[in-house]
């Protein structure tokens, strides 16, 4: 989420809008594969809120138990799945603060 401003030579934040979804089917290629797609949930997302790669503050959301916890250093709040998309970042241009998903992870199904 991060893009390095040649001429200055320092990062920039992509705030953009990207929408990552809470399944992922990946597909494999190997001959050796059992399974060759495989289903993947999201569990947990740490997000940059800020307006650059060098300042903010990063919270993380994580799937426990079924139910979306959304941690900000010691405040815990549950909250609806569909409030990760708060998350996806900006719907337009404007050079703001800005909440996007940083770092997503995934957990196969078995």
């Amino acid at each position: 989420r991060c893009v390095e401003a040649s001429q200055l030579h320092r990062y920039t934040k992509l705030s953009y809008r990207v929408v990552f979804p809470l399944e992922l089917r990946l597909f494999n290629t190997s001959g050796e594969a059992i399974n060759l797609d495989r289903m993947y949930d999201l569990v947990a997302v740490v997000v940059h809120c800020g307006s650059g790669p060098n300042r903010g503050h990063y919270i993380t959301i994580v799937k426990s138990h079924g139910f979306w916890l959304l941690f900000d250093d010691d405040i815990v709040e549950k909250i609806d799945a569909q409030a990760i998309e708060e998350f996806y970042g900006l719907t337009s241009d404007i050079s703001k603060n800005s909440e996007s998903g940083y770092i997503l992870f995934y957990q196969s199904r078995e």
